[in-house]
């Protein structure tokens, strides 16, 4: 019998960790942080890097980060300004590396859609000549 009650303790808080979980599906995903992992330097003079976040398709940036000097080591936590609110399941957004005596240096396209993740708190986006990780919590 009390073996019972223990297997019923388990099952109602894993049920109510399943059906919290599923919640997030209709939550946004708040951007505070981008670590910047890597990058191509070839070429590229000693600068301030900063990273900037656009909708697919527009020149407006939605957000930027803090400057982080490109001769020092990597990776780098850049903060979010403002922190951005980003909508799970949805596409179109990217991230750019820029620096501040080259401009644009490369960027990232985000796929929110890609990331069905109950809880992510590092979504690396990467391709040949860029590599970041977003972090960020759910509001």
């Amino acid at each position: 019998m009390e073996i019972m009650n223990e297997m019923k303790k388990h099952l109602i808080l894993f049920l109510v960790i399943l059906l919290s979980a599923c919640s997030k599906e209709n939550k946004t995903f708040s951007l505070k942080t981008i670590r910047l992992n890597d990058y191509r330097r070839a070429n590229l003079p000693v600068q301030k890097l900063y990273l900037k976040v656009f909708e697919n398709n527009s020149m407006d940036s939605l957000a930027h980060t803090t400057f982080y000097p490109s001769d020092l080591t990597l990776p780098a936590t850049f903060k979010v300004y403002p922190t951005l609110p980003m909508n799970l399941y949805r596409k179109g957004y990217q991230v750019q590396l820029w620096g501040d005596s080259t401009g644009y240096i490369g960027t990232c396209k985000v796929n929110m859609d890609e990331y069905k993740i109950i809880f992510p708190i590092d979504m690396e986006v990467k391709n040949d000549s860029l590599s970041v990780s977003m972090m960020g919590s759910w509001q």
